[in-house]
């Protein structure tokens, strides 16, 4: 492969390494596991002694790290970058980052790094991320203490947005959780597709079974089966409802043990450190955006211009279009995520392309925040098999909230403005947010979209986003009998007409079709 005359600050990634441990009670700790796929990726760059030339450190935040957390007091590392430097015997001073809370935090380390490197603050990083929560979770159910602990001093530069992706007012009405949220974009999803409920489930069935049947032959699955569409749509005593029209397969798998890790370094580093040409995979295109903030007050459910915007920078900066991107792997922590990046990004249904090079959180496994750092891993892998190919991952956080995508290629890429156009594609963003939101409805309105959360045994509550006659916003729950909330399962609440009324605890939506 003929080497390129790029600039010196060219930043490239030179190294992979992705771990994957089953066991259970005798797992491994946060830090020991990410320390294993460290070790591989510095083994991946073909350097002895690559440790030596480190000069940063980038951690991705575990899930079990954030206000959030059932378990947050369990987390004992006050300084994880540090910690893990420690641990695969950095004897340095390097500079720390760990990353806010959310899917898109590798992408986002990614380009941090990347526009460090092409500042030439540093010359070599080492980006790092997982869960070992099918261990934690196993300890802790076992009455074990966990001891996983280090206080090393110091405080990391955290890196993006780490707020909470809801408001008060989402929280008061469940809005909090991903399996909560993301059916409700189903639902506004085939209500712009005139699509019963059955339709769309057995559409996002056929969606996933194409998902799984990649992760059947990854050897860094977490579950390497394959489910047909019939498995995913019907629901059974191992794949219940979790939030309507949602079954549990249609769901992100965050209980695993994995880490996967990248070194990246300047071009004039590799260099001289004589890394091969074929080990050398750049970025061509990079994007950070957010959509509005808040899910409730977004104008449409079923649309993401940040998605939309990401992908039309990081493909001009690319300077390609998206027939020419030969491995993609689109963030797919539900059906809606993939569904809405498919529309945002123009990826016709029909398109050949497989979606994911991973097979989807579902099913190779959704470790926490870190799941894009595995979808880097393997598309690095493709590229250095095809290097006049081009690959893209995307990634998002909270409910469709913070995304991220680049582009990587062996070819040799353009230089990027790192960022340059990313304030004014947010401001255009931001300007949409609605300001007729209603927090204490009164009296009668239409559901726009909705779910019914099911818990491990009963339906509990439904969550609906609504239209009073004045064409204010609301956010309600539907309460009752679980025979009630089976109803709204089986007739079609979209449009339905009801009356909302506000509490002390929260708005109450009393729908009319009883």
């Amino acid at each position: 492969m003929t080497n390129f005359n790029l600039p010196d600050n060219t930043p490239v990634i030179v190294g992979v390494g992705d771990i994957i441990d089953r066991r259970k009670v005798d797992g491994p700790d946060p830090l020991t596991l990410l320390g294993q796929s460290s070790e591989l990726a510095f083994k991946d760059t073909g350097v002895k002694n690559i440790i030596d030339y480190l000069d940063a450190i980038g951690v991705v935040r575990f899930s079990v790290d954030f206000s959030t957390a059932t378990n947050q007091s369990k987390f004992g590392y006050s300084n994880f970058p540090r910690s893990l430097a420690k641990k695969i015997g950095s004897k340095k001073e390097l500079c720390e980052l760990y990353s806010g809370m959310g899917g898109n935090a590798p992408q986002v380390l990614l380009e941090e790094i990347s526009k460090k490197i092409h500042n030439n603050e540093i010359h070599c990083a080492l980006i790092s991320g997982g869960e070992v929560l099918q261990t934690m979770i196993s300890k802790l159910k076992s009455g074990e203490s966990l001891n996983w602990e280090d206080s090393p001093g110091g405080r990391p530069e955290i890196i993006g947005i780490n707020d909470e992706g809801f408001s008060k007012e989402e929280k008061k009405h469940f809005m909090d959780l991903p399996s909560n949220v993301y059916p409700i974009f189903a639902n506004a999803i085939r209500a712009s597709k005139s699509q019963s409920s059955k339709e769309h489930l057995k559409e996002c069935s056929e969606l996933f079974s194409k998902f799984s049947k990649v992760a059947s032959s990854n050897p860094y699955a977490w579950f390497k089966k394959f489910r047909t569409p019939e498995e995913i749509e019907n629901i059974s005593d191992s794949n219940r409802l979790v939030g309507f029209p949602y079954t549990k397969y249609l769901n992100s798998m965050i209980r695993v043990n994995m880490a996967s890790s990248l070194v990246l370094m300047s071009e004039k580093l590799c260099k001289k450190l004589k890394i091969p040409q074929n080990k050398k995979v750049y970025i061509h295109g990079s994007c950070v955006l957010n959509d509005i903030w808040n899910v409730s007050k977004r104008p449409t459910l079923d649309e993401s211009p940040a998605i939309r915007k990401c992908g039309k920078e990081a493909l001009s900066q690319a300077g390609i279009s998206l027939s020419e991107i030969s491995f993609l792997d689109i963030y797919s922590c539900f059906p809606s995520a993939v569904q809405i990046a498919q529309k945002e990004l123009s990826l016709d249904s029909n398109d050949k392309r497989p979606l994911t090079v991973t097979g989807g959180l579902p099913y190779f496994g959704g470790p926490g925040n870190a799941y894009t750092m595995f979808s880097t891993s393997e598309i690095v892998k493709k590229l250095r098999s095809n290097p006049n190919e081009y690959g893209m991952v995307t990634a998002n956080s909270w409910f469709l909230t913070k995304h991220a995508i680049n582009i990587l290629s062996c070819k040799p890429p353009m230089e990027i403005d790192w960022g340059k156009n990313c304030a004014g594609l947010q401001k255009e963003i931001n300007s949409k947010e609605i300001e007729n939101l209603n927090s204490k409805p009164s009296g009668f309105g239409k559901v726009i979209s909705y779910t019914v959360v099911q818990g491990r045994k009963n339906l509990e509550y439904g969550i609906v986003i609504g239209e009073l006659e004045d064409k204010s916003r609301f956010v309600a729950n539907v309460l009752g009998e679980e025979s009630f909330l089976k109803r709204m399962t089986e007739v079609e609440m979209l449009e339905t007409k009801g009356e909302v009324k506000h509490t002390s605890e929260r708005n109450i939506f009393k729908p009319l079709f009883i």
